[in-house]
């Protein structure tokens, strides 16, 4: 017999102790690594810093509003075309009932390149100038992104004409094209120099997520050269010096671009979406992103080092509606999302408040409007209500360092 002498019987005991040694060393490496990883977890900062009071404010998109409560509700999916008579009274009204009906005091907005101007050095404030005048009417103070991204689908709104005399392709860096360059500062210049006036404005934004590159536009992203640029263009044209902003969205710790925006901007601000869908062979997991230890971003240690150096700390989008790969029309108390549930959504303020910004931005007030005009669910309108209600709302001079 193979592996023992002839006539001697196989040492079945010895083995067999043998593999339960190995068996228990096993499950012993197991339940420390398991240990640890709890711990890491546990000793992370969405469990161990303290509550704070930040002002809670929304972000507001027209495009946005109309995808929902128009192209939906109104026409069956049809399209609405952003020239018909009164789209900038809808416009600001549809805010108008956010700010009244959620008591928000903050909200950004974002200028729209291929909407400001439509033709070469023809410029068109109509939309934004309204949206200014019913901000200021309720009180509230808004955050003005200006750039080539924007809030929303598509994010890049590039103009045809600037487009038609541009060479860009998948991936570029499309602030590198000469043409881009110069005819996206020169609408910055005169946006900043047009809306400056307004006394609704109290803070503005280089760009959106300007380092991301973008899957909803041929992934085109930009330099920091450029960013830099804008923030200069933005400082010059505002002759009352208001603070400026770079938003990132960080995905995990190995990303330190958010270092270029503490070191250009008077705020750093970041997107954050603890909960991210990733997808397996047959099953969409949904991954607490905030609950993976040392590999999430420490936002909290990016807002103490900001104050240290004199600056600002800001969630300019902070999750409050469903991530989904499909038409988020779609989800409704009978079709909910995975992706974020009520006690997600708690959590979420949750979070929030212990990252140790000044001011976060809720993103979704457009679709918990929706949800309680389609579907009579006025559960997430009533959630955000609640955080916004119960955040530091300070008079905003207060709330600016």
């Amino acid at each position: 017999m193979a592996g023992a002498p002839a006539g001697r019987p196989f040492p079945w005991r010895r083995f067999l102790a043998g593999v339960a040694a190995l068996a228990g060393g096993a499950a012993a490496c197991a339940l420390l690594v398991g240990g640890l990883v709890v711990l890491f977890v546990r000793l992370s900062w969405p469990h161990t810093e303290a509550l704070g009071n930040p002002a809670f404010g929304i972000n507001f998109s027209c495009n946005y509003a109309e995808y929902l409560l128009l192209e939906d509700a109104a026409t069956g999916n049809g399209h609405v075309p952003d020239d018909r008579p009164g789209r900038a009274r809808w416009c600001a009204g549809t805010l108008g009932e956010l700010l009244e009906g959620l008591g928000a005091r903050h909200v950004r907005l974002s200028v729209e390149w291929s909407q400001v101007e439509p033709r070469q050095g023809e410029f068109d404030w109509t939309l934004i100038d309204a949206l200014l005048s019913e901000a200021e009417e309720h009180g509230a103070r808004v955050l003005l992104t200006v750039g080539l991204k924007a809030q929303r689908h598509p994010e890049y709104y590039i103009p045809g004409w600037v487009l038609e005399r541009a060479s860009v392709a998948y991936g570029d860096e499309v602030s590198s094209d000469p043409f881009v360059r110069e005819r996206a500062l020169v609408m910055i210049e005169a946006a900043v120099a047009h809306f400056s006036q307004s006394g609704a404005i109290d803070a503005w934004g280089a760009d959106n997520e300007p380092y991301v590159p973008s899957l909803r536009a041929s992934n085109w992203s930009l330099s920091r050269e450029f960013v830099q640029k804008e923030v200069a263009a933005i400082r010059a044209n505002d002759p009352l010096g208001r603070p400026v902003s770079i938003n990132h969205g960080q995905h995990f710790v190995f990303d330190r671009r958010w270092k270029h925006a503490l070191a250009d901007a008077d705020v750093l601000a970041q997107s954050l979406y603890p909960w991210r869908n990733y997808d397996i062979p047959g099953r969409t997991l949904v991954v607490p992103i905030l609950e993976i230890g040392p590999l999430a971003p420490n936002y909290s240690y990016q807002a103490r080092l900001a104050r240290e150096q004199g600056r600002n700390f800001w969630i300019t989008e902070m999750q409050a509606e469903p991530w989904v790969d499909g038409d988020i029309r779609l989800v409704s108390p009978e079709r909910p999302s995975a992706n974020l549930t009520e006690a997600n959504f708690r959590k979420n303020i949750d979070y929030a408040r212990r990252v140790g910004a000044d001011r976060i931005y809720l993103w979704g007030a457009e679709w918990w409007l929706y949800q309680r005009v389609r579907y009579g669910d006025a559960r997430w309108w009533n959630l955000g209500r609640a955080a916004i209600e119960g955040s530091g709302n300070a008079p905003p001079a207060a709330q600016m360092r």
